[in-house]
């Protein structure tokens, strides 16, 4: 069994120690102590068309291939056809298993920007985890989830904070706003959230295994395409470069040998191109074909001493050392694990291990405050701090006022909703064409969210978007108050 996630960087995991952060993340902690947990697995490209063909045929990526069965023939599919095993499969970007094999499968490629949008990311993955059960002939199962791939609208509850569809700000993380340290955080933010999601679907499926019998007796194998990273000011959050390669490279990789019950840990350089073979050398035989993976317990993954990754053009070759790597990722997570805390410590202080991750933005000592306590300024024109080291040249009007995006969803909120709408987000209508300002957004009385607007390249808009925390939602209306923060942050202005 296989499962691919997509867009996971492995230190979303892990807390500044290197260790699984068991408070946020259960499931995966769970997965670690029944199977053998790879830290510096890695990935050898940084796009799901060609990470993923090369998770299924232990090939390099090559110049021309497509991400169907044209180009990655004999794959892990022909390998467990071979075996005897019925396949039961979800390609979401790719199409290799062929229809031999997978009846009625498609030979050329899903659209996925479409998947994404939509809702159907997760009935598919309840579906495939439904289809696994005893049966009479050996199945082989194979699912590349497009999770926690954005958009991001997921919590860690398992349920989405806003409709499927477009985000209601178009665009909120792009390029344009890459430059942008405080929409860069809030956008991270928002991130850990949905990979808390993704742990919880482990969970279901985790707990299929145990329903069914089978945890004990399968080979499981979980791992994802490639990384992510969210540098300040890169062009690209996916594109694998020098600079950000601790983050794009390394994916989760936790493989479970048939039997095997008891954790362990390799910090062997292995790559996803390893787990095909990593398959054969556990069912007792070997690939015929030429790829370039190994084993995962061979002595040529242990061997290895620096992480090898091509670029997305195919024409160079990044290389980092193992102590340089290691540096890099414990230097970003000592960085993360400040801003966003950890489970242990968000729980102990705060009574909710996601606490932590709710509380970023400037002027954080607002936090969990009673608006009535605060000192309330009058909406008057004022300078705002403008984007990108600017000089303010116009004044915010007294009349500026937030437009919320599905703000009906706030004024009737029922414990069993499907939605739980934990995200405020919309513009600020009456805005000059220029500037930022700090905000404080309300929510039935206390200040739950700090942050500051922002804009998005050439746009006039001014935006807002913040989360605050599920529990902090009322049954019933739950009222909102959106503030500017002013004078080092001792009074807030209501707007609208």
């Amino acid at each position: 069994m296989v499962v691919i996630f997509d867009e996971f960087p492995t230190d979303d995991l892990l807390r500044p120690d290197g260790k699984i952060d068991a408070k946020r993340f259960p499931n995966f902690a769970r997965l670690a102590s029944i199977s053998t947990w790879f830290p510096n697995a890695h990935t050898v490209y940084d796009s799901s068309f060609k990470a993923v063909p090369a998770i299924l045929d232990a090939k390099l990526p090559a110049r021309g291939t497509a991400p169907d069965l044209r180009s990655h023939q004999p794959s892990v599919y022909h390998l467990m056809d071979r075996l005897g095993y019925d396949v039961y499969k979800v390609e979401s970007a790719t199409a290799v298993c062929p229809p031999r094999i997978c009846p009625g499968t498609r030979t050329r490629r899903p659209g996925v920007l479409d998947r994404l949008k939509g809702s159907g990311r997760t009935p598919r993955f309840h579906k495939w985890i439904g289809s696994i059960r005893k049966r009479e002939r050996p199945a082989f199962y194979l699912h590349h989830t497009l999770l926690p791939h954005e958009p991001w609208l997921h919590l860690p509850s398992g349920r989405p904070n806003r409709p499927y569809g477009e985000d209601p700000i178009k665009g909120i993380n792009t390029a344009v706003g890459f430059d942008d340290a405080e929409l860069s955080q809030h956008n991270h933010a928002r991130h850990l959230l949905q990979v808390g999601y993704t742990d919880h679907e482990l969970g279901r499926l985790l707990a299929r295994l145990r329903r069914t019998g089978l945890l004990r007796r399968a080979l499981l194998a979980v791992t994802a395409d490639h990384g992510y990273s969210f540098d300040i000011g890169a062009k690209s959050r996916r594109l694998v470069s020098e600079d950000n390669v601790e983050e794009v490279a390394p994916v989760p990789l936790f493989i479970k040998a048939p039997g095997q019950m008891e954790g362990q840990v390799d910090e062997s350089l292995v790559r996803t191109i390893d787990i095909v073979p990593t398959i054969a050398d556990l069912l007792g035989t070997e690939l015929w074909w030429p790829n370039a993976g190994h084993s995962v317990y061979s002595e040529a993954s242990r061997e290895r001493d620096e992480l090898v990754i091509v670029t997305r053009n195919l024409r160079k070759q990044i290389r980092i050392d193992k102590e340089e790597l290691e540096q890099r990722r414990a230097a970003n997570r000592l960085r993360w694990g400040r801003l966003f805390g950890t489970g242990a410590h968000s729980e102990l202080v705060f009574g909710d291990p996601w606490a932590g991750v709710y509380r970023v933005g400037p002027n954080r000592e607002l936090l969990d405050k009673k608006v009535a306590g605060l000192n309330l300024g009058q909406p008057v024109a004022r300078a705002l701090t403008v984007a990108r080291g600017q000089n303010a040249s116009d004044a915010a009007p007294a009349g500026v006022r937030p437009e919320i995006a599905n703000a009906d969803l706030l004024r009737d909120v029922r414990p069993g909703d499907a939605i739980r709408p934990n995200r405020v987000t919309g513009r600020l209508a009456g805005a000059p064409a220029e500037g930022v300002r700090d905000l404080a957004l309300a929510l039935n009385g206390r200040i739950r969210a700090v942050g500051r607007s922002f804009r998005l390249g050439r746009r006039p808009a001014e935006y807002f978007s913040f989360v605050v925390p599920e529990r902090t939602l009322r049954t019933g209306a739950n009222r909102v108050q959106l503030f500017e923060v002013v004078d080092g942050g001792r009074t807030l202005v209501p707007l609208g």
